[in-house]
């Protein structure tokens, strides 16, 4: 494991990045939270006994009220913000057999296509998994 600068574990956190018919589940970090206004995907921290996968099904659960299959990992990146030090672990999911294509999320989830991703506003850390979406979108 990585450690930040300031001797710190970084805070594991997962994030669920939702894809149905060449749309990506996001939302708007609330007032009053770090990053505030950026825009996010679904996710949060782990819990001591959880795996990043099963916490990445169980946010977006908790956050968006929808159920996701994870498909695959991502990517994992360690970014250090002022605030804290992060270990973002990304999840490819999908949504169940159950639910339609692009099914209504709980506020303030909504549906994106791949192609506007890039004209939201996310924090810095999620970089690196907006490039391989950028990629997907294009192929």
């Amino acid at each position: 494991m990585e450690q930040a600068r300031n001797n710190t574990l970084p805070i594991k956190v997962a994030i669920a990045i939702v894809e149905s018919a060449g749309h990506v589940l996001v939302g708007t970090r609330p007032a009053g939270v770090s990053l505030a206004g950026k825009a996010e995907f679904p996710g949060g921290k782990c819990l001591s006994d959880e795996t990043p996968r099963s916490c990445a099904v169980r946010e977006c659960r908790e956050e968006t009220g929808l159920i996701v299959i994870p498909r695959g990992h991502l990517v994992t990146t360690i970014y250090e913000y002022a605030h804290a030090t992060v270990e973002l672990n990304f999840w490819r999911c999908v949504l169940t057999p159950d639910l339609p294509d692009c099914s209504t999320a709980q506020q303030p989830f909504r549906w994106v296509s791949l192609q506007n991703l890039n004209e939201l506003d996310f924090p810095e850390a999620n970089g690196q998994v907006l490039s391989i979406l950028a990629r997907s979108a294009v192929s």
